[in-house]
C-alpha cells in the first residue's frame, strides 16, 4: 500500500490570514475584558437595605431620611459617616446605627454626619 498524506497544505497567504485572525480574536477578547473590569472597579452596585426584607417601621425610617443606596456626593458616603458601623470587608455592608441596620457603604441618609478625623 502506497502512503497517503492526508495533511492540507495552506499557501502562505491563508497562514498570515489564520494568524491575524487568531490575533484580532485575542485583542478583541483583551479589549473587551480589560472594559469590562476597568468599568467595574468604581462600581458598587449591590443593594444592602432590600425593602422587602426589612420591616415596615424599618422601611419607614428610611423613607423619612431620605436613604439611598448610592449617594449624588461621593464626599458625602455612609462609609464616611460617623453613624456607620464597617465590616472587616471594605466592600460588604455596614451598618447604620441611626436605623440599627443595615447601610450600604456608598449609600447616604439625610442624617449624614462626617467623621470625626
Amino acid at each position: 500500500m502506497g502512503h497517503c498524506n492526508s495533511l492540507p497544505t495552506f499557501t502562505a497567504r491563508q497562514v498570515r490570514r489564520a494568524t491575524l485572525r487568531r490575533l484580532a480574536a485575542c485583542f478583541l477578547a483583551g479589549a473587551v475584558s480589560w472594559i469590562s473590569v476597568a468599568h467595574g472597579k468604581g462600581q458598587k452596585n449591590f443593594v444592602c437595605a432590600n425593602p422587602g426584607t426589612l420591616s415596615k417601621a424599618e422601611n419607614r425610617q428610611r423613607e423619612l431620611d431620605n436613604y439611598t443606596e448610592k449617594s449624588p456626593d461621593p464626599s458625602k458616603t455612609c462609609s464616611k459617616c460617623r453613624f456607620f458601623v464597617a465590616e472587616p470587608e471594605r466592600t460588604a455592608c455596614g451598618k447604620c446605627e441611626i436605623f440599627n441596620g443595615p447601610a450600604n457603604p456608598q449609600g447616604k441618609c439625610d442624617d449624614w454626619a462626617a467623621r470625626p478625623v
